[in-house]
């Protein structure tokens, strides 16, 4: 068995069939659900997929088990909300099958952004480790944004095509996740013992949009690009304060 596609969900029935569907060539295809309340389980089995219950505690625990499930040799991890243009499929199809000398890969990301598939703006050049040889790859404890960590072994590049990410149906969900992310992220922070002030609050969000906007030429993107630079730079805001009023609460 080649490639086994890893997916954790909860309540992506609008989702999870075009993230399964856009990597046709997976010999195994495992979905891990923490209890969705939509039809997201019946869409992953219809489209071929084994569906797991497992409780949710955080996402880097959530995904280290899904892992944990898959039995090819390689393994790619995919957030319900993303999948493969094609270039990028077939790109992976003809590693999966052949020999390399690395022991993960990361692929390049393209954000789909107020209708727009973003080049430019707060997450051009994103990449991200998800593919990777089974059994050489955890995700280390985090409270959020969690990352793969090759154990052994070198990082390729994967330059053809990319992932695209739908992460935000609306301004509203935008919004929503920006809240649960940075208090998760103050949380992680504050426990390591960083902590925040003026400085940071007033500078690190300003920073953030002008190289947005303008050093990653999200002004090329037009409204979308103008609209997710302040939203990034707001996104930074809240993460500062949040850690600022958890020291004022100590």
């Amino acid at each position: 068995m080649n490639l086994s596609l890893v997916v954790i969900t909860l309540n992506e029935e609008d989702s999870i069939g075009r993230c399964i569907e856009s990597v046709p060539f997976a010999d195994e295809i495992i979905v891990v659900d923490s209890g969705s309340t939509d039809s997201t389980a019946s869409v992953a089995e219809n489209s071929g997929a084994k569906v797991l219950f497992h409780e949710f505690q955080n996402f880097s625990t959530q995904k280290q088990w899904a892992i944990d499930q898959a039995s090819g040799r390689w393994v790619l991890s995919l957030d319900a909300d993303e999948s493969l243009n094609e270039e990028l499929a077939d790109e992976i199809s003809s590693i999966v099958n052949d020999e390399t000398v690395h022991s993960g890969f990361s692929l390049p990301f393209r954000i789909q952004y107020m209708g727009r598939l973003m080049r430019f703006g707060p997450w051009s050049g994103e990449r991200h480790v998800r593919l990777f040889r089974n059994g050489q790859a955890v995700f280390p404890h985090s409270g959020v944004h969690e990352g793969l960590k090759i154990s052994g072994g070198s990082i390729g590049d994967l330059r053809k095509g990319f992932v695209i990410h739908r992460s935000y149906s609306s301004l509203n969900d935008q919004m929503d996740k920006m809240l649960q992310y940075s208090s998760l992220w103050a949380k992680a922070e504050f426990g390591k013992g960083r902590r925040s002030g003026p400085f940071q609050i007033a500078f690190r969000p300003a920073w953030r949009f002008l190289s947005a906007y303008l050093l990653r030429r999200g002004f090329l993107e037009e409204i979308p690009g103008l609209v997710s630079s302040i939203v990034s730079a707001y996104y930074v805001f809240l993460k500062w304060t949040m850690l600022y009023e958890m020291r004022r609460d100590q």
